[in-house]
């Protein structure tokens, strides 16, 4: 049995989740050891399935973000707080360095990315000098052999992410419509999409077979699905759970008090296009 479907950003996002949720990496990391949950506005929908936090807005969850028609950062007094750490399922106190030294192999970190291409490989943009949450965890996670969970949308699909990397850095781009950044290439990392999550949660094979739309369905993946009648039957089911996510609505930061570099740097709100105005 084949069905086509049609999925905007934010159901993409709940699908992954509740994949994510249900992944026998997590499960086990919740018997016994700790969950990071980084940010990123998809691991805010994580953490409404996860950790019940029905009430978290997953658009604060996060400190880059695409939004108002540019990247941007949110003020550090208006986004929740994060990572959010578990540790044998419930909330730990205890900081990221911390949870990373009390060493557990079966530990998991979850993060965000920006890009995926067809490799597998995953794009995470940094505008941090320091390299922001990736470069505090990513080189612990590869050394110690912990498992690093990448949710991602195949809105966000490029041709070659390793070129999309080469191609950033702060100090090389002379104008930035936006927040100046650099790239992580990521190629051994454990990448759920609308694929992955489709045969994490009913068994079946999923084709990503076009993007894009207007209105509500800007960012849009088509997806082709086949397998076993009730296999497929179970992921309709699931797809007509999701449709209806309200939209991810945008939150940006001040301009006027931002610390990176772009062109709207320390402008007051009298002082903006009217396209970037809240």
């Amino acid at each position: 049995m084949k069905a086509a479907f049609t999925l905007i950003p934010a159901e993409s996002r709940r699908l992954i989740a509740k994949a994510v949720v249900a992944m026998e990496e997590i499960k086990v990391a919740k018997q016994g050891a700790y969950i990071i949950l980084n940010g990123g506005t998809t691991n805010g929908y994580i953490a409404q399935e996860l950790c019940g936090m029905r009430e978290l807005e997953p658009q604060k969850f996060t400190a880059g973000t695409n939004s108002h028609r540019l990247l941007c950062v949110t003020d550090d007094t208006k986004r929740t707080p994060f990572p959010i750490i578990l540790y044998k399922g419930q909330r730990s106190s205890k900081t990221l360095a911390e949870a990373l030294e009390d060493f557990h192999i079966e530990t998991v970190l979850i993060k965000g990315a920006n890009a995926i291409d067809s490799e597998g490989n995953v794009g995470v943009i940094t505008s941090g000098f320091d390299g922001g949450t990736i470069g505090a965890t990513y080189g612990t996670a590869i050394s110690q052999g912990l498992k690093y969970i990448f949710p991602v949308g195949l809105e966000k699909m490029v041709a070659s992410v390793k070129e999309a990397a080469a191609w950033t850095g702060a100090k090389t781009l002379d104008y930035t419509m936006g927040a100046d950044f650099g790239m992580f290439c990521i190629p051994s990392g454990i990448v759920v999409t609308e694929i992955e999550a489709l045969k994490i949660l009913a068994e079946v094979e999923a084709r990503h077979v076009a993007s894009g739309g207007v209105g509500d369905s800007a960012g849009a993946v088509v997806l082709v699905i086949s397998g076993e009648d009730a296999k497929v039957r179970k992921a309709i089911s699931l797809v007509e759970s999701i449709k209806g996510e309200p939209t991810l609505p945008g939150f940006k930061g001040t301009c006027e008090t931002c610390p990176y570099s772009c062109r709207f740097v320390g402008r007051k709100p009298e002082e903006l296009p009217a396209w970037l105005i809240d």
